[in-house]
């Protein structure tokens, strides 16, 4: 290590500052689609470079409402990338579909062909038309259907 310091130093490179931090940590083994909070937490230390700190879950309050993305080990630090919100549309399910523009509204009932959460963009089929359209996932489950 000393070797590594010394030649990044003579090579006028800088070695990364890190801190010892106390992060989140599952309990349990967690599944993706799994909530994170329901299977308990604890802490644990973790040495994370200055320039690496924003890639791991710092507070556990951060952890409310998601779900894994991927499995979560015990013990092992879980990084922003494998957390994310509830799926609200299932792939296959029912859902209300609105088109809004200025004094017009639309609605219709379609079949997503993609699960998603709040924000993340979804095709459906238009159960009347067989058409396949994009929308947006709203906080209601319903689909707001892009101009």
């Amino acid at each position: 290590m000393a070797f590594a310091i010394l030649a990044s130093a003579s090579a006028g490179l800088s070695p990364a500052a890190a801190a010892e931090l106390e992060l989140p940590v599952p309990s349990t083994v967690i599944y993706p689609g799994e909530s994170i909070i329901d299977h308990g937490l604890s802490t644990a230390p973790f040495i994370v470079k200055d320039d690496k700190v924003d890639l791991f879950v710092l507070d556990p309050k951060t952890l409310e409402g998601m779900v894994a993305k991927r499995t979560l080990l015990p013990g092992n630090a879980i990084r922003l990338s494998d957390i994310a919100l509830p799926n609200l549309v299932k792939a296959g399910s029912q859902v209300k579909m609105i088109y809004q523009t200025a004094g017009l509204v639309i609605t219709g009932l379609g079949t997503a062909l993609r699960s998603g959460a709040v924000g993340d963009q979804v095709k459906v089929r238009n159960l009347d038309s067989g058409l396949v359209v994009s929308g947006v996932v709203e906080a209601d489950g319903t689909i707001r259907i892009q101009g």
